[in-house]
């Protein structure tokens, strides 16, 4: 149980307006913020900076850059990275610390910032804040989803929308005394990479439809209220990162549950292998929380899941801002042998 009071009071969430309509953003022209980046990225790799790989496919955890100094070459470099390495985490951190202002035009920087239609956000601020919060009186996600034998939700943020999230920032304020807590990515270029070439060829064809009636809207505003008020895009199942121009298997199990054009039965037979591909340990990390952690991923290349294992009423306490990135273009199958 959560005996103390929280530690970042101020960012308690809060929602006076009540759940709202999800925004249906028109498209919208980007210059990403990668593709200006020095890819020697100095402001990242000082001789102060301790940098490694969490896996040789996914996660880099860095210490020794403070995100808040940066320069907007060095924003840009951040970019670039991850795109790269699909999730960034940065460790001794003052983010947390330098007020909702500076955080709010940090994370602009990367792009118009996404506002969420039921989550809380912290008093003063909008709902470009995003409070993931857990306590002994408003329970977790175990009790927002009800019973089940699992409690993994992969997914890819708010994908709904023809621009779609770029790289996101996600920060710590509380962990659960008891242990827990953690953040599971994977990296959707990798599980791409692991498929045949012919079965690739297959995908390369194929569309998604991505609806804001997603499982955890669903369970927060009921069905009839998410249908009726859902946004709706269509995306290539495999898009070419905008930077990079690799190839990502671009699936999201909680948000895109139709493939264009299939029947239904076509569509969970393919996408329930899919969903379970991206789950592979071969390409995926976990990521513990410790005080003045921040994590930025990129939601083109990396999905991601919460994992509540904590302890019912452990308070766990968390901010999430999401910048969206340019509309998901098609990749093509490769032509080499």
């Amino acid at each position: 149980m959560s005996a103390q009071e929280p530690l970042y009071p101020h960012y308690l969430p809060i929602r006076p307006e009540g759940f709202t309509k999800t925004i249906d953003i028109p498209p919208f022209d980007i210059v990403e913020p990668g593709s200006r980046a020095d890819p020697a990225k100095p402001e990242i790799y000082t001789s102060a900076a301790q940098i490694k790989n969490i896996t040789p496919r996914v996660g880099t955890e860095i210490r020794g850059v403070q995100i808040s100094q940066l320069s907007n070459d060095g924003l840009d470099q951040v970019a670039l990275l991850a795109a790269e390495r699909g999730v960034l985490v940065f460790r001794d951190q003052d983010f947390a610390d330098i007020g909702t202002d500076k955080q709010k035009q940090i994370a602009g920087y990367f792009g118009p910032l996404h506002q969420h239609p039921t989550m809380g956000y912290p008093k003063g601020t909008g709902p470009e804040f995003h409070v993931v919060y857990a306590d002994e009186k408003v329970g977790n996600l175990r009790d927002l989803l009800g019973p089940r034998t699992s409690y993994d939700l992969w997914h890819v943020d708010q994908t709904f929308t023809a621009n779609t999230p770029g790289a996101t920032f996600f920060w710590v304020l509380e962990t659960p005394e008891s242990g827990g807590g953690d953040t599971a990515f994977t990296s959707l270029t990798a599980a791409y990479q692991a498929l045949s070439p012919s079965f690739r060829n297959l995908l390369h064809s194929l569309e998604l439809l991505h609806t804001s009636a997603s499982v955890g809207e669903i369970a927060r505003v009921g069905q009839e209220r998410a249908l009726r008020e859902a946004v709706k895009a269509v995306h290539p199942l495999i898009i070419k990162h905008p930077v990079t121009g690799e190839p990502s298997l671009f699936v999201n199990p909680t948000i895109a549950r139709q493939i264009v054009d299939f029947k239904p039965e076509e569509s969970e037979f393919l996408l329930s292998f899919l969903h379970e591909h991206i789950r592979s340990l071969d390409f995926s990390c976990r990521v513990s929380w410790e005080k003045g952690t921040v994590v930025i991923w990129d939601q083109r290349t990396a999905a991601h899941s919460a994992v509540p294992d904590f302890e019912d009423g452990a308070r766990r306490h968390m901010v999430r801002i999401i910048p969206y990135g340019s509309q998901p273009q098609a990749a093509f199958p490769s032509t080499k042998s």
